[in-house]
């Protein structure tokens, strides 16, 4: 990882005060959405101006194809709450965000004071960091924060034309366009854009299980053994993150089984966030094979879920439901605590 260069910070900074003092958000509106290409890869990240609400402060970057999606179906109010941290995190941003000075952390502050920097009061320190999927917000490299610091200054043009009413970003909307800021030829430009097309996740599309799995499922259901009782299962990513306190931490995927009958956990296993459709089938798979009698009945509470377990379930005999988990939601909150 390429570290940002003294100079790359003292730029940084200083967009971040220019940012702070010419306080956009006082015009522009959280969900005023604009593009800035990355003038060395190319990359697109879609932008949004945040403190309209009075609670953050700052600039988000959603980066590529999916950050768009994220950041469409975080403004829409699409996702369901329970799922908002896990999409959060497997998206692709970096923001700048200007709070206090009890959210930075010492590496933080010691950059600011080798710039010879100060900043006094609420919502006053600028605070970047780096979301890449799975992993826990982390510091910048050096590209983001070039990147950024290209970013704060064409929101901070985009903001001056919408104020001086020479811009108004909503007329794209109806035909699926944003405007985009550009680099060519070393002069800065903008461009009305089509919007990504959004493509299904693969929870969406994989319902399937392959071959090798469906003869593993058979060997399960044929050991014999009469199923019976109610298990109560979810899939979710656990808000604490693992790792070395030296490096980049991520958040696991918790697949977390209760026995109602019982009120004991069958199975608490954590992944890595980043695993597959097919890799979650294969870890649902080897909770089965372990346990000592197959349920008659799986519940989960959400159809994405379910669309994971049906192919399994299906070549088990077991049914599945998709209703509440109280027993499941006891374990969850019992597991948080001792992880917290």
């Amino acid at each position: 990882m390429n570290q940002p260069t003294n100079r790359d910070w003292a730029n940084l900074y200083q967009s971040a005060m220019m940012f702070k003092e010419a306080a956009p958000w006082d015009w522009v509106h959280n969900d005023t959405l604009f593009a800035v290409e990355n003038p060395d890869d190319g990359e697109v990240s879609y932008c949004s101006i945040l403190g309209s609400g009075g609670e953050e402060f700052g600039l988000g970057m959603f980066i590529g194809d999916k950050g768009y999606e994220s950041h469409l179906r975080v403004m829409g109010g699409e996702i369901d709450p329970a799922d908002y941290f896990e999409i959060m995190m497997m998206s692709r941003s970096i923001t700048m965000f200007l709070t206090d000075r009890e959210d930075l952390e010492k590496r933080d502050r010691d950059v600011i004071r080798s710039l010879g920097l100060r900043f006094r009061g609420r919502n006053a320190w600028p605070l970047f960091r780096s979301q890449q999927p799975g992993y826990a917000p982390w510091f910048l490299e050096e590209g983001e924060a070039v990147f950024l610091t290209t970013a704060i200054r064409q929101a901070l043009v985009m903001a001056e034309e919408i104020r001086n009413g020479r811009l108004d970003l909503l007329k794209g909307s109806p035909d699926n366009l944003v405007l985009t800021r550009y680099c060519h030829g070393g002069n800065w430009g903008g461009e009305w854009r089509n919007t990504p097309v959004l493509s299904p996740n693969d929870q969406a599309c994989a319902e399937s299980i392959d071959t090798a799995k469906e003869a593993e499922l058979y060997l399960l259901q044929n050991r014999g053994r009469e199923h019976s009782g109610v298990w109560e299962l979810d899939i979710f990513m656990l808000p604490v993150p693992i790792g070395m306190a030296a490096e980049k931490p991520y958040f696991p995927i918790c697949f977390l089984v209760v026995d109602c009958r019982l009120g004991l956990i069958v199975g608490a296993n954590l992944t890595e966030p980043w695993i597959t459709f097919s890799e979650k089938q294969e870890e649902l798979i080897r909770i089965f094979g372990k346990a000592k009698q197959l349920p008659g009945e799986v519940r989960v509470k959400s159809d994405k879920v379910r669309r994971i377990l049906e192919p399994i379930t299906g070549v088990l005999g077991i049914k599945l439901r998709v209703t509440s988990v109280p027993s499941l939601e006891e374990a969850k909150a019992g597991l948080l605590e001792q992880f917290a």
